[in-house]
Formats: structure tokens, C-alpha cells, sequence
């Protein structure tokens, strides 16, 4: 049952700014509803706020925008991608829903986070036969944090594989100063209406090299081109991003940075002021987007917790609390240990810091969490 009361914090919100939404009739009597100037317009600005050399795509979904990559990747004859099991099915499913094989790797002890260590064994010490038959990495960078980009960059050049970024969650998020998608042979966006950078229903994008872009934009409109729909050049998919997305994402760009500032200081308020939780430890070189506030809670202590946190009215989630390996259907190649993944599914919980929240209610979600007796 949804809580109406005014007081209750809820951990998302949903957005409709009256000052975008009031401007559609007049912005749609000069363009159209699908392929209108507005799709080029915010992809040429996307890259300019990225500061990126590559080129951006956009599509319908972050999952499509993942899709598009595993299509474009050139390793045809490979067929094993390497991720984490603590994320969103869709990092895993893409790969499943095109026929190909995912074998997981633990994430570190000290956060959420793909293991570079355990990456660098598992594929020094892998029988040759897998080794032969691994294509890429998909590294997810969940809740809007990332890991160290330099090493996992060298690592995936080492030894030959597509380096695949997840970054639904990550919009804005910064390695040693540069934008994480900077990082990637492919970056998957997602503008779903919870991110931190969203539209008004599905919509995402997908940065890559300059001389993939012709290629991506025949895949993602059924594989023709935008002028000549007679003629099929490639087997593709319908993810066009509606024009009207596009206009909301323009309208919300000129103001991320001042939505990320934000979020941080509700971050560092929270993180400076909680004395009962367990905070994870990132890259000293990591500038994260705060996309969600995170801690970790003693297992047989979470559900009470989450409990506490609702009867005064403050609404806490436990997100990922399955891992994707424990799906038949996103089942690996071959098993690792999850040690790490495992407690984290077990032991994380997320707190309340978008934008919108002002000082009283952080100072009352501040409260009624040390008020909680470990």
C-alpha cells in the first residue's frame, strides 16, 4: 500500500517540471515526434558535456544501449563476457538474450564493486579452452561509483577483451577527472525517470567510437537508414529515443551540475552525521554522482532496520538482494566464488539523498537512523 502522508520521505520522486512541460506544444509545432533536429542537438551536447572525442547514440533504453553494444562488438568469435552479479538483470540478460555466456566475477570486500584483483587471478588462471572463448568486460558501476578505470583498462587491453561500461547509474561520475564513459570501448546510459539525468518515460544512449556510429544508428532503426527505408542493410531493432525525451533531456542538462552539487552535500551531511552504519570505501581518484546513498547493515539486522526506517516515515530499500547468478535463466558458464557479492546482497541498504530533500528532512533521516540500536 502507497503512504500518501506529506511527512513520508520517499527515496525517489518522480519529476514533472511545469516550466518543461508547458513548452511542448510550441517546441513540437517545429519538429517531429520520432528523428526530429532535437535527437542531434542533444547528442552533440551530451559529447560536449562528456568531453569526449567519441561519439553518442541515443536509443530507447539503457538496456537497448547495452544491446547495441554487444551487436557492435567486433570479438564475433568469442562468446563470454565477464561482469559482476550485483547489478540490475539487464547487464546479464543482454548478454543471455543474444545467445552468448557470462561467467561472474566477486566484487571487492570494501564496496559493491567489481574486484580487480580477483578479475587480474580469474584470468590468469583460467583453463585456456574459457580464456579462447572470453569476448569482453562489463564493468557496472551501481549507485553511480566506479572503480579504478586505469588499471581495468590496461587489464582488458592485456588481454584482448571489449571493455563494456555499464553507467545507467553513473551519469556525471568522474575517474581521476575525467567523465567515466571516457573509459570504455562502450558506455551504456539510461535516462530512466529515477536517475539522476532522466526523461519522462525510457530512454538512454550509448557512447562510442566515431566509426561505430553509422553502424549503431542502422542497428537501432530496424536496419535502415533514415532517408531510405526500402532498403535493409542489417538485421536491427526499433530504439529510437522519442523526440519529446530528447527535449526533456535538454531542458534538464543545463542544470546536472548544480543537481550533482546537491547530492554530494546531502552525502557528505549523511555520511558526516550517521555513527551507527558502515559506509563503503571507494578509489581515492573517484568522483562519484551520489546517484544512492549506501551503507551496510548486519544482515540479521537489516529487515528491522528497513522496519524502523518506514514506521517513521522515511522510506529506506534494499536494492539487489538477489544476485543475478541465483537466476536459471542468467546462469554462468562456469561457477567463481561470490563470498563478497554474497554479504553485500545480504547486508546493504540504501538511504534517502536526492536533490529534493531539504535540511529538515535530512537532519530527520539523520535522526532516525542513529535512533535504530545496532
Amino acid at each position: 500500500m502507497k503512504n500518501f502522508n506529506k511527512e513520508y520521505i520517499k527515496f525517489y520522486y518522480q519529476d514533472r517540471e511545469a516550466k518543461i512541460l508547458n513548452k511542448i506544444n510550441k517546441v513540437f509545432a517545429k519538429d517531429k515526434w520520432v528523428n526530429g533536429s532535437l535527437i542531434y542537438d542533444l547528442e552533440f551536447r551530451l559529447k560536449k558535456y562528456f568531453k569526449t572525442n567519441k561519439a553518442v547514440c541515443t536509443c530507447n533504453s539503457g538496456t537497448d544501449a547495452l544491446q547495441l553494444a554487444l551487436l557492435l562488438d567486433k570479438h564475433k568469435e568469442k562468446n563470454i563476457y565477464l561482469t559482476t552479479p550485483l547489478s540490475y538483470i539487464a547487464s546479464s540478460s543482454m548478454v543471455k538474450h543474444l545467445g552468448l555466456e557470462i561467467i561472474y566475477i566477486d566484487v571487492n570486500k570494501n564496496n559493491y564493486l567489481l574486484d580487480l584483483n580477483k578479475l587480474e587471478n580469474f584470468l590468469n588462471t583460467c583453463p585456456l579452452k574459457i580464456k579462447k572463448k572470453l569476448r569482453g568486460i562489463i564493468n557496472v558501476e551501481i549507485f553511480g561509483s566506479s572503480i579504478n578505470l586505469i588499471k581495468l583498462k590496461k587489464i582488458s587491453k592485456k588481454h584482448n577483451l571489449t571493455l563494456i561500461g555499464d553507467c545507467a547509474q553513473s551519469f556525471g561520475t568522474e575517474y581521476n577527472k575525467k567523465k567515466t564513459i571516457n573509459y570504455y570501448d562502450y558506455s551504456a546510459l539510461s535516462f530512466y525517470p529515477t536517475k539522476i539525468f532522466s526523461c519522462y518515460g525510457d530512454g538512454g544512449a550509448l557512447v562510442l567510437n566515431k566509426s561505430d556510429l553509422k553502424k549503431a544508428n542502422l542497428i537501432k532503426n530496424n536496419g535502415h537508414s533514415k532517408v531510405d527505408k526500402d532498403n535493409c542493410k542489417l538485421i536491427g531493432i526499433n530504439s529510437r529515443l522519442d523526440t519529446i525525451q530528447a527535449y526533456i533531456l535538454l531542458c534538464k542538462l543545463s542544470s546536472i551540475n548544480k543537481t550533482l552539487e546537491q547530492r554530494d552535500k546531502n552525502s557528505i551531511f549523511l555520511k558526516n552525521r550517521i555513527s551507527n552504519l558502515k559506509f563503503p570505501i571507494f578509489d581515492k581518484n573517484l568522483t562519484q554522482n551520489n546517484y544512492i546513498f549506501s551503507a551496510y547493515i548486519e544482515p540479521k539486522l537489516r529487515k528491522k532496520f528497513i522496519s524502523h526506517m518506514k514506521k517513521n516515515n522515511v522510506e529506506c530499500l534494499t536494492i539487489y538482494k538477489k544476485l543475478l547468478n541465483k537466476n536459471f535463466c542468467l546462469k554462468p558458464y562456469v561457477k567463481t566464488n561470490l563470498q563478497n557479492a554474497n554479504y553485500a546482497s545480504k547486508s546493504l541498504v540504501c538511504i534517502p539523498n536526492h536533490e529534493k530533500l531539504n535540511l529538515k528532512k535530512m537532519k530527520k533521516i539523520v535522526s532516525t537512523i542513529n535512533r535504530f540500536t545496532i
